[in-house]
This record gives C-alpha cells, structure tokens and sequence, in this order.
C-alpha cells in the first residue's frame, strides 16, 4: 500500500516542526529547503493540517507555524485522517444469492479488516517516536550522542 504524497508529505512537515520548533516559530521557507519539497505545495498541504487542530499560525516578523499539540499526542493514524476524503462505507449486498455481489462483500469486508488493523498500528505510533527516531538515525555513527 502506498501512501497519498499529501500524506507522506505533511507528516514530514510535522516531523520537521516537531524536531525545529524548540528554537522559535519555524518557517514554511526553511521546511521546503529543509524537506526539498516546494513551499507554494507546503502552503497547500498545510491546510487540512491546521484544520486539523496540528498547528498554529502567527503572522509577521517572527511569525511562522509551530505545532498545536505535543508531538507525542499527534499519531501517525490522525495525520492520514487529516487527508483523507471521507470513505463512504460499502453497502452491503441486498442479494446474497448473487454470486459476484457476495464476492464483493467478503472482498470488501476483508479489506475493512486490513484498513482497522493498518490504523490500529499507526495509532500507536507518534510524531515524538518519528522525532527521535530521526535523531538516532542522524546520530548513529557519531560518538556525540550514545543512546540504549
């Protein structure tokens, strides 16, 4: 399964405000260059992000985007939420006799099953695992930072 590159691209968004926002607001420019994604597309995906309730916005001279919650009360399950475009549900089918629809319904039912299991995991995991995850991986080969 692959991942909307709204998707893979707002999370990566929110992991760069997760590990930057310490120092001050951060800044839509400095994530693009950061991220090499394109700021007028960050501009667009940051949207259903505030929507959201993610992140903050301040205008100005200082201004920029900061994370609204923790980055440990922020899933990855909550993330994808954000962008999708409302599933509608599959009806079940009226004739059970009817060999095709009957396909179609164990079919659908089965990926149900797959989509529940899928966010059941990434509601496990949030933006601070993502943050020092990050970090470990930066570090992993210098001798400034030993983690266990």
């Amino acid at each position: 399964m692959k991942l909307a590159t709204q998707v893979r691209y707002g999370t990566r968004l929110l992991l760069d405000l997760a590990i930057h926002q310490s120092k001050s607001m951060v800044q839509m420019g400095d994530v693009a260059s950061r991220q090499n994604i394109s700021l007028k597309y960050l501009e667009q995906i940051i949207m259903p992000i505030k929507k959201a309730g993610f992140v903050t916005s301040k205008r100005g001279p200082k201004g920029g985007h900061c994370l609204a919650k923790s980055p440990d009360q922020i899933t990855l399950a909550q993330i994808i939420r954000a962008f999708e475009k409302g599933r509608a549900a599959k009806k079940k089918p009226a004739d059970t006799s009817n060999y095709s629809e009957l396909q179609d319904s164990l079919i659908q039912e089965t990926w149900d099953e797959a989509i529940k299991a899928f966010y059941s995991r990434l509601e496990e995991v949030t933006l601070a695992d993502l943050s020092i995850g990050t970090t470990k991986k930066l570090w992993k080969d210098s001798d400034l930072l030993i983690f266990t």
